[in-house]
């Protein structure tokens, strides 16, 4: 079960981080992404289902550059990754010998890759929640204000003024949890990652342009 699997009607989720600077307030959500243009770490990702049970675990590493870049490398359990160029999103599964590559807008719609990606302000896909303590960590809730989303939740935790962990919750209480390590924020960022050629012989479901 891969990133995409936990997503509305055919995708995505997304990221996470660390650090404190106690001499400084609690961040703002909404500045915080706003002022977001690149990311690069490693991360972990946990879904459980309604009663709590964890039911996949996996591993791998990202980066995102605004606007409309993202890369997602699975290397645990098994490979898989994804791409967005800016204009198309690529999922390549070596597993499969197979590619699939959709029109990016369509592709993130109102999910939480949206917020990271910069494909549309926060205050324009989600509603933001007061801050609560919980695990060590400050925990904005962002609820979509598109009555048709397929997942009811998103919770961005900060530990400090860093972006610890984000949290997502379908629309029957499962629960996808990607939490991230070695975080940079703002760092340059090598444009190649987000360029993506399927490799000779696989098959390609979509248009590639």
């Amino acid at each position: 079960m891969s990133l995409l699997s936990r997503l509305p009607a055919g995708l995505l989720l997304a990221c996470a981080l660390l650090l404190s600077v106690p001499a400084r307030a609690e961040p703002s959500v909404t500045q915080y992404f706003h002022d977001l243009q690149s990311l690069q770490a490693g991360f972990t990702q946990r879904v459980s289902d309604a009663q709590g049970r964890i039911v996949q675990e996996s591993a791998g590493s990202m980066a995102m550059q605004k606007p409309g870049r993202f890369r997602w490398d699975y290397t645990a359990p098994s490979p898989q990754t994804i791409v967005a160029d800016g204009q198309r999103l690529w999922v390549h599964d070596p597993g499969l010998d197979q590619v699939t590559v959709r029109p990016l807008d369509a592709a993130l719609g109102g999910t939480p890759l949206a917020l990271l990606s910069g494909a549309a302000p926060i205050e324009d896909v989600f509603k933001v929640g007061p801050v609560q303590n919980r695990g060590g960590l400050s925990w904005y809730l962002l609820t979509p204000k598109d009555d048709g989303s397929d997942f009811k939740a998103l919770r961005v935790g900060f530990r400090g003024d860093t972006l610890a962990a984000l949290e997502l919750e379908d629309a029957l209480g499962g629960r996808t949890r990607v939490e991230f390590s070695h975080l940079q924020r703002n760092g340059r960022v090598d444009p190649a990652q987000f360029r993506f050629t399927p490799p000779p012989g696989t098959d390609v479901i979509g248009d590639a342009g």
